[in-house]
């Protein structure tokens, strides 16, 4: 007979980290956006310091990104959910107007619309 699993951990089928707190597709958003970064920079500076700042800014970013921000990223994942930073950026969008419309993003309380105070056993609400 075969014996099954009572218990499944989480985390088994999580992404493993890869780099300095990044997961691979993190990484990879991560260098995308320094290059992004770094080009609009390196074309600031090419008209005063020359054409070559371009790719030299735009190859530093990067790494300056991945430096710093794996510290930041990983400090901003300690003890959440496995994708509560893709969610946070979802809400963040859906409040810019860019995401999912049927995105729920409103808080509020619960009413129950009663007309009395109901009593339990302890006396208390």
């Amino acid at each position: 007979m075969v014996q099954t699993i009572r218990f499944l951990p989480d985390r088994l089928n999580a992404e493993p980290v890869v780099f300095r707190g990044f997961t691979t597709p993190e990484l990879g958003w991560t260098v995308l956006t320094g290059l992004i970064a770094g080009t609009v920079i390196g074309l600031l500076l090419a008209p005063v310091t020359g054409w070559v700042m371009i790719p030299t800014v735009a190859l530093i970013a990067p790494l300056l990104l991945i430096a710093f921000g794996g510290k930041y990223l990983a400090r901003m994942k300690r003890g959440k959910p496995a994708h509560y930073l893709y969610r946070r950026l979802e809400v963040k969008k859906r409040g810019w107007g860019l995401g999912d419309p049927s995105l729920i993003i409103t808080s509020q309380r619960w009413s129950l619309r009663r007309g009395h105070r109901v009593m339990t056993r302890m006396g208390r609400l």
